[in-house]
Formats: C-alpha cells, sequence, structure tokens
C-alpha cells in the first residue's frame, strides 16, 4: 500500500493559513480596544456621551454624530450597535466621502439594482446592513442623488427598485465633522435628509474639551502599543505627560494615539519620554519650560471640568450652575467664554 503523504508545500500553506488567522484575530481584538479607547474617560463631556448612547441603542430612530476629525465618531456609532437589539447583526460603514454621486445608486443597493432580479438589493450596502446597522461616515460629503436616497431609505424604510417596492430593515446612523445645520442653510445638505437623520444628534467633544481624560488615553494606547508589538513599552515619563497636556490636539483621540505609536516605536527602554515625542509636539511643549509641571494645562482641564460638571447638575441653567460652584453669573459666564463651552448641549 502507497502512502499517501501530503506535500511540504500543501502543510506550509495549512500552517500559513492558519497563523494568518490567529492575526487577524488579534488585530480585530486590538482594533476594537483602540476604538474602546476613544470613549474612555471620566469628564463630563464623555461621561455625557456614553449616558446619549444608552439612551438613542434601543430606540429605531437614526442617530447623527457630530464632531471634529478623530473625536471617536465612528467608535460611539459601533458602541449604539452593540448596546441595540441589532447587535448580533451586521454593521455595514459606507464611506460617503469615496462614493462618487454617479455610483451611489450601485453601492447603495448593489450592480443590477433597477433589475427584476429577486437578488433586489443585496449586493449593495443596504442589503448587506439587513438586520443590522448602516453607518454613513461623513454623511455631508454625499452627492446630491444620495442624499436623495438616503432621505427615502430614511423616511420610508423601503426601496423602489424597478417599480417594485422593497422593504429594508435597517438602522441608520450618519457622522459629520462639519456642521449640518449651516450646510443646510446654505443649500449644500438637503434639508429632507437633515430632517431624518440629525433630529437626534450626538456630539462628541474634542480631546482639547476633556483633556482631564488625556492621562488616561495615554495609558491605554501605551498599552494597546506594547502588547500589539511585543515591546516592553510602559509608561509616559512626566515631562512627556506635561507636553501632551500642553498640546491642542488638532487631530483629536487618533493623533494621540498615532503620537503614542510613533513615541513608543522610538523609545529605547520602558518609559517614552519628551524628545521621542512626534516634533510638532515637542514643539508644543517648548512652553512648559525643562522642569515646570503642566500646571497650568491641568488646572485649566481640571476649572473646564468643574464649569461642564455644575452645568451638567444644572440641566444647562447658568444661574443654578453659578451658584453650586458658589460664585456670581458674571463671573460663571466669563469663564465659560474662556473655555468656549456652549451650555445648550446640558439642557434637557
Amino acid at each position: 500500500m502507497s502512502s499517501h503523504r501530503i506535500p511540504f508545500e500543501a502543510s506550509e500553506w495549512a500552517e500559513y493559513s492558519r497563523l494568518q488567522a490567529d492575526n487577524d484575530r488579534l488585530r480585530h481584538l486590538l482594533l476594537e480596544q483602540h476604538r474602546a479607547a476613544d470613549l474612555a474617560g471620566h469628564s463630563v463631556a464623555i461621561r455625557r456621551v456614553r449616558e446619549l448612547i444608552a439612551q438613542v441603542a434601543p430606540s429605531p430612530h437614526a442617530v447623527c454624530l457630530r464632531g471634529e476629525p478623530g473625536v471617536g465618531k465612528s467608535r460611539a456609532a459601533r458602541a449604539i450597535h452593540a448596546a441595540s437589539s441589532r447587535s448580533a447583526a451586521p454593521f455595514v460603514t459606507v464611506a460617503c466621502a469615496a462614493m462618487p454621486d454617479d455610483v451611489a445608486d450601485d453601492q447603495l443597493f448593489g450592480p443590477g439594482w433597477a433589475e427584476t432580479s429577486p437578488r433586489g438589493p443585496a449586493a449593495g450596502c443596504v442589503g448587506r446592513a439587513a438586520g443590522g446597522t448602516l453607518f454613513f461616515d461623513e454623511v455631508a460629503a454625499l452627492g446630491p442623488l444620495a442624499q436623495r436616497r438616503l432621505a427615502s431609505l430614511a423616511r420610508d424604510r423601503a426601496v423602489t427598485l424597478a417599480g417594485r417596492r422593497v422593504p429594508v430593515d435597517v438602522r441608520l446612523i450618519a457622522a459629520s465633522s462639519r456642521n449640518i445645520d449651516e450646510l443646510t442653510a446654505s443649500g449644500a445638505f438637503g434639508r429632507d435628509l437633515r430632517d431624518e437623520i440629525a433630529a437626534v444628534a450626538i456630539p462628541i467633544p474634542a480631546l482639547r474639551d476633556r483633556k482631564v481624560d488625556l492621562p488616561l488615553l495615554a495609558d491605554l494606547f501605551v498599552e494597546l502599543f506594547s502588547r500589539t508589538h511585543v515591546r516592553a513599552v510602559r509608561s509616559v515619563s512626566g515631562r512627556a505627560m506635561d507636553v501632551l497636556m500642553n498640546y491642542g490636539w488638532p487631530g483629536n483621540v487618533t493623533q494621540l494615539r498615532q503620537a503614542i505609536e510613533w513615541a513608543g516605536a522610538a523609545a529605547a527602554g520602558p518609559v517614552i519620554h519628551h524628545h521621542h515625542l512626534p516634533a510638532e509636539i515637542q514643539a508644543a511643549g517648548e512652553s512648559v519650560g525643562p522642569f515646570a509641571p503642566g500646571l497650568g494645562a491641568a488646572l485649566e482641564a481640571y476649572e473646564r471640568e468643574l464649569l461642564q460638571d455644575a452645568l451638567s447638575r444644572a440641566r444647562g441653567v447658568r444661574s443654578r450652575a453659578a451658584r453650586l460652584l458658589l460664585t456670581s453669573e458674571r463671573v460663571f459666564n466669563y469663564r465659560l467664554r474662556k473655555y468656549g463651552i456652549d451650555t445648550r448641549r446640558f439642557q434637557v
């Protein structure tokens, strides 16, 4: 009886496939942890976001997430999906900026969407998200045709294909880093679509508005970097943390994560020092001085936290919030203007 041996190439390919699958699972786990870190923190602002996510998740209504690039809008969308009854169904992202208007129908409903084929919209984003959540990232980038399609989908929960009305069971979540109200007023964004998707809005705060969370976020990203790259990086030095606190973070949490990854790769030992940080962030820390702690930045972050906490407890009523802090309304309003705090988001 002749023996049948598996060729070396086949066994090698099987081992490679197994390792690749393990690697993909690990990367997926770490990616989810990165996303979860975006919404981590103890500040009033981010606690409010988590509260709003918990409130809207069980409902079927469309939600619009607003905030600057890099604040974690995608993670917030996934958190809403995960906390909803649709969590076991697909979560499908539509990159609106990468969807030209002339191919919008094909991408949303699939090639051949207008045919009488029983495929219906199964091949497109809408069909793939059936029973789950459809997330329109940077929805303001959609062209006029795609805006009309989305408004109809949000309003009717159905699409019309070749004269046939096809029900669609999806939860719609949109995100925008641009001001949708201003775009609607200028005519650049459809009012019908704005009314359908932006009635329930969750503002995601910029990192500079919740700097009290920055040390926790930095530590989380250090831990994730260490595990992802199998490096013995364990902490951020006090001087480096002062520099981080002194920086304005135009790229928000995403930029902070990238900065920690850069510094972790540059660090020779277990501690990230200030000279390991990207040059633009180091430059922002020059005003801190060689030995002075970032006391000013820390105090400002704490003061902002106190103001927001008082507004949250007072449901946005300034006079009541001022009394909670044992100060006059005039001084309280001055502090609000100093930090650019919008009281409307605290009103219930």
